[in-house]
């Protein structure tokens, strides 16, 4: 089973999300029972589309079902703090560019790089991943290799 990495705070949202969405399927359960007593279901246009919506809810039930299951929360885990690793914030220097970057390494599902969130399954950091404060190192990208730098290594 594919573990999910989740900080405590969206851990706490899926499971939000996923009440919300059993109120839904509730909800839709008795638009369906009503569209049902209105005669004939082949030709029922609020129940077909009831139905449907219904489907939909429960896949999105089960897929986050699944993750709250299979998660992994990051504040909980214990790593090597003199290392990058999952919920760290690093500084990387890229030294071709002369430019920093600001980065905290989080799960897949957390991934935003716009927003400084690094997914740890992503090229760069899965060659941040073990480095220290620092440390020199190359990654492999889509567009070519490029050496870097660990200027800075903090957990919040």
């Amino acid at each position: 089973m594919e573990k999910y990495y989740l900080s405590r705070k969206n851990y706490e949202k899926l499971r939000e999300d996923l009440t919300a969405l059993k109120e839904i399927k509730a909800k839709l359960s008795l638009e369906i029972g009503e569209a049902a007593q209105q005669g004939d279901l082949r030709e029922n246009a609020e129940y077909a589309a009831a139905k449907s919506r219904q489907e939909e809810t429960l896949v999105k039930i089960q897929d986050l079902e699944q993750k709250l299951r299979n998660a992994q929360i990051t504040d909980d885990i214990q790593v090597d703090k003199s290392e990058a690793r999952i919920g760290a914030t690093v500084t990387v220097h890229d030294i071709s560019a002369d430019i920093d970057f600001t980065y905290t390494l989080v799960g897949s599902m957390e991934s935003n790089p716009e927003k400084g969130l690094l997914s740890v399954q992503s090229p760069l950091a899965v060659s941040i991943l073990g480095k220290k404060e620092g440390e020199e190192f190359e990654a492999v990208l889509p567009k070519g290799k490029k050496m870097y730098k660990l200027v800075k290594l903090e957990y919040k």
